[in-house]
């Protein structure tokens, strides 16, 4: 299965990014950011496990900003390479660009907070740019998807990424808080880590 992303034959008239525009050192550094922060957050929460439910905890908040950052430089990606469309569903990357900034920003301004419940109200409703990012990444996997503009694993592992946080919940419901800790790690290795690992050694061709 070819891991390259190159433009779809579906509509071979269908515009693709400019070339000079798509650096492949940036992509390759943005491939090398989401499998790092990916990587980051998952041995950070396995680490932290059930004591998340305590309060604020100093490594799961800064590992959860380095995912943050992984994932922003991928969705930069996306925008920059065309990779969800050349129409309206170009708003999907560049809404997540404004969302995925107020989940960093939350958990940067979450620091010195013991518990939750000391957060004050305003900073819990920028708190939302969480599950709302989630859902933005799932909406642009199953976008990358339809559009059919990359091939291989970089067409299908979106979708996936997309799919952690539903697995996350699906997972705590019905195994509890420490199951769901250990399948949200293992998602984000076999997930994002691998697409990071995979744009930082072979990036997009257009």
């Amino acid at each position: 299965m070819s891991s390259h992303v190159v433009p779809s034959n579906v509509n071979p008239n269908e515009p693709v990014a400019d070339r000079r525009t798509v650096n492949p050192a940036r992509i390759r550094l943005s491939g090398l950011f989401l499998a790092v922060g990916a990587t980051a957050w998952a041995a950070g929460t396995v680490i932290v496990g059930d004591k998340i439910q305590e309060g604020v905890q100093t490594l799961d908040t800064i590992t959860g900003m380095l995912f943050v950052l992984g994932l922003f430089a991928y969705v930069w990606t996306v925008l920059s390479t065309r990779g969800a469309g050349d129409g309206w569903t170009r708003v999907i990357p560049a809404g997540l660009l404004v969302l995925l900034p107020g989940a960093f920003l939350f958990n940067a301004l979450s620091f010195g907070y013991v518990g939750y419940d000391d957060i004050p109200l305003p900073l819990m409703i920028l708190d939302a740019c969480w599950p709302l990012s989630q859902l933005g990444t799932l909406v642009l996997g199953i976008t990358i998807a339809v559009k059919g503009r990359y091939q291989g694993a970089f067409r299908w592992l979106p979708l996936l990424m997309g799919m952690w946080f539903p697995v996350a919940m699906v997972a705590q419901i019905f195994g509890g808080s420490t199951f769901s800790v250990y399948v949200s790690a293992a998602w984000l290795l076999g997930m994002h880590t691998h697409l990071g690992v995979r744009l930082a050694a072979r990036p997009i061709k257009l």
